[in-house]
């Protein structure tokens, strides 16, 4: 288990105080949702995963703020759950929250089918990620454990009714809404004042997951650069709160230092093909860039290797090198080679 950070209070600019609750997401995952007072009924940001402790060390984070910060808050007075984005480790523990609180929930658009409709999106998403990892060469042998390891599969997460979205440029008692695709399609920041709560779009240590555009409209890195270039423009931000890892206090620096990652990565890419003695496919290319990632991180290492193969490809510096193939079979892999 991670050993969880303690709980935090920060205060923006415009008098709204922000309480950072750790909880454990997954067994070697750490994730914060945030409190909100003063803007608006209390709020929460994000939920958890609602496995193991998650849901009881968010609750037990809302005592924490009663009796030592003096907060006369209990979980029956959030009236609202704002969701960044609609992945596991943010959504998995809405129902239990919501069934604490009776809190009302809100997300964009564009993430509302996956908070309101697990089992149909996890499903549709399934097709896809079958058809993608048919396209980037992983062995059927390999398939449904790889399937199995992401865990975006019917009944794994509740269905909760969606109240209201998160759209931009619409008031919410203070707060700025930014859209921010790329990690997921309906990823949004929340401003208050000078503080962005950023869910997974920053992160100060870790470079955020990419998702390739095939598997779901609204990912990809083309989306999440441009996210990147549009909080940059942000103006006031002084402090971002991401949903996991410490506060990121030079936000523009961080920007600039992601950026800079992502390209060295698609550098990295070029080079492995325009080395290799044949074309490669993404499963492949995966081997190449990474050492042998286990379990979860396989899953997210072929996912960030595709997502940069696509954006290469969308930018025409690469091209498929055995179309007869794929015209014969469908189902084969594609290979690349540098344009």
């Amino acid at each position: 288990m991670p050993r969880l950070p303690a709980i935090k209070r920060f205060l923006s600019s415009t008098g709204v105080r922000i309480y950072r609750i750790p909880c454990e997401v997954l067994p070697d995952l750490c994730a914060r949702v945030y409190l909100l007072l003063g803007a608006g009924p209390p709020t929460l940001i994000d939920s958890g995963s609602g496995q193991g402790e998650s849901t009881a060390q968010i609750l037990a984070g809302l005592e924490t703020v009663r009796t030592q910060f003096g907060e006369p808050v209990r979980p029956a007075d959030v009236r609202r759950i704002l969701v960044t984005h609609a992945h596991f480790d943010h959504i998995g523990g809405l129902a239990d929250l919501v069934r604490h609180t009776g809190a009302e929930v809100a997300v964009h658009p564009l993430d509302r089918r996956v908070v309101a409709a697990w089992d149909e999106r996890a499903t549709l998403f399934t097709r896809a990620f079958v058809r993608f990892l048919d396209q980037a060469g992983v062995e059927p042998a390999d398939r449904e454990q790889l399937i199995a390891r992401f865990g975006f599969t019917p009944g794994r997460v509740p269905s909760v009714p969606v109240s209201r979205s998160l759209e931009e440029g619409e008031p919410l008692d203070g707060l700025r809404v930014v859209h921010t695709p790329g990690h997921s399609p309906g990823h949004v920041c929340l401003a208050a004042g000078n503080v962005l709560v950023c869910g997974d779009h920053l992160l100060p240590r870790t470079i955020p997951q990419q998702w390739p555009e095939s598997l779901a409209p609204g990912t990809g890195l083309g989306h999440y650069l441009e996210s990147l270039r549009k909080v940059g423009r942000l103006e006031g931000i002084e402090l971002a709160l991401g949903g996991h890892e410490p506060p990121i206090e030079h936000v523009g620096r961080r920007i600039e230092e992601i950026r800079a990652s992502h390209f060295r990565r698609l550098d990295r890419l070029l080079d492995l093909l325009a080395k290799a003695r044949a074309p490669l496919s993404i499963a492949e290319l995966t081997r190449r860039m990474y050492s042998n990632p286990q379990g979860f991180r396989a899953v997210l290492a072929l996912f960030d290797v595709g997502s940069r193969v696509e954006h290469l490809d969308q930018h025409g510096r690469l091209e498929i090198a055995n179309l007869d193939e794929i015209e014969r079979q469908p189902e084969a892999a594609y290979r690349y080679r540098p344009a």
